[in-house]
């Protein structure tokens, strides 16, 4: 029976070509826009390298600093007193990293260079919360670390742009002044990958614009922290640790009380949550209230076209539908084939809408993301893409072809076997 209806959907589509080419891309760019805004999220969202993980970390964004007598408040990121008081000392995690970010000119010592790279400052925890790929040397130490040694890991595009073919394991890089040696080179991350994202990555211990900050009685610094949790079953449990150390740190009587107001999720982040200005914490309700009339615009336009599309066919066929009847097809026939024809239209159009929203989140990617994200098949081509194309291709039918469906199945079969109207 379903091959009968398909049969008879491709040789309509033979024969109105103009209407079907014009709806197939009507649907095709309907159900493109709406997978943009879902990609958009998906790539805030899921996991891929270097950011392998993110269904089981958590950040910290910022923290606030209170004065004891309430004269001064402060919503800024942490110092590394904080850090190593309240976060190295964590128990539930795998592993816990501070980092910041600053820019610097990067040249050699017997050659001086003009241009600006994105460095990040952190520790050896890093490398255990994020998975980079090494294609050479290694980390730095944690006796680099706690030496406070200048050392680095920069990236390949960097590694070649400075030293070309040679080996620049050993070598030393200029961060300013200041010379710094070559630990490793790893594969360039794309800078989706917010938290990891870096051309360099050193040590904070080997800048003093790092330690021993005293902003705030010591409590405001620069960093941010990133938590890697053995499970996100281990989320409550790791914010309960926080807070407790939160607590032991305010306990030592500071001119400045600590607090953190959220530890995030990287769903979280992902739907607009924010630390900034006392901290914003958004779920689903807020996120859809933004995206669903969106969602439901794109969803109508190409609905309301394929619906006179349906109705047309229909109407044309109504002696057809009428002898169906006649011969004792039931309603539900009736219905299962005017949505499967009509299904034939939304699938091709939800397969090129795939298609056409890669191209459009490329073409748009300074806009939706920034110009320099490098945006993967690995990042893009997750089983959520498509459950989300095949959701709204379905509903689209459903929308589209529902009513002249309906109708049809009502139809009296005097009526439809003479071609009138009720």
């Amino acid at each position: 029976m379903f091959k009968q209806y398909f049969k008879q959907a491709i040789q309509m589509l033979k024969e109105n070509r103009l209407t079907s080419v014009v709806s197939i891309l009507g649907t095709a760019l309907s159900i493109a826009m709406i997978l943009v805004v879902i990609l958009q999220l998906q790539i805030r969202l899921v996991g891929f390298r270097p950011e392998s993980n993110r269904d089981r970390i958590l950040y910290i964004m910022g923290i606030r600093a209170d004065s004891r007598d309430n004269k001064n408040r402060n919503s800024t990121a942490m110092s590394d007193g904080v850090v190593k008081e309240c976060l190295y000392p964590l128990q539930t995690p795998e592993a816990v990293t501070a980092i910041t970010s600053s820019k610097a000119i990067i040249s050699l010592p017997d050659r001086q260079l003009f241009e600006e790279y994105v460095i990040k400052y952190t520790d050896p925890g890093f490398w255990k919360v994020f998975d980079f790929r090494f294609t050479a040397g290694k980390p730095f130490t944690d006796a680099d670390f706690s030496s406070g040694l200048p050392r680095v890991v920069i990236t390949n595009t960097l590694a070649r742009k400075l030293f070309g073919s040679e080996d620049p394991i050993g070598k030393e890089v200029m961060i300013g002044y200041v010379p710094h040696t070559v630990t490793g080179v790893v594969e360039d991350p794309t800078r989706a990958a917010n938290n990891a994202f870096a051309d360099v990555w050193a040590p904070y211990t080997s800048n003093t614009n790092y330690v021993n900050g005293r902003s705030c009685g010591g409590v405001c610094g620069s960093f941010q922290g990133v938590i890697l949790a053995r499970s996100a079953s281990d989320f409550e449990a790791i914010r309960s640790e926080i807070k407790q150390a939160v607590s032991r740190y305010n306990a030592a009587g500071r001119e400045f009380v600590l607090g953190i107001n959220f530890v995030f999720s990287r769903l979280d982040l992902a739907l607009g949550s924010n630390d900034m200005n006392g901290g914003i914490l958004r779920r689903w309700k807020e996120y859809l209230t933004e995206t669903a009339p969106l969602l439901l615009f794109l969803l109508l336009v190409p609905t309301l076209n394929l619906t006179g599309v349906v109705q047309s066919s229909v109407q044309k066929r109504r002696s057809e539908m009428g002898l169906r009847k006649a011969f004792g097809a039931t309603k539900g026939r009736l219905l299962t084939q005017v949505l499967c024809e009509n299904l034939i239209i939304t699938l091709i159009g939800g397969l090129i809408g795939i298609v056409l929203s890669v191209v459009l989140l490329q073409l748009c990617k300074s806009f939706l993301l920034t110009k320099e994200t490098a945006v993967t098949f690995e990042m893009l081509f997750k089983p959520v893409l498509f459950v989300a194309a095949l959701f709204f291709t379905l509903l689209l039918n459903l929308l589209s072809a529902g009513l002249p469906a309906i109708r049809i199945a009502r139809e009296q079969i005097v009526d439809a076997l003479k071609g009138k109207e009720k």
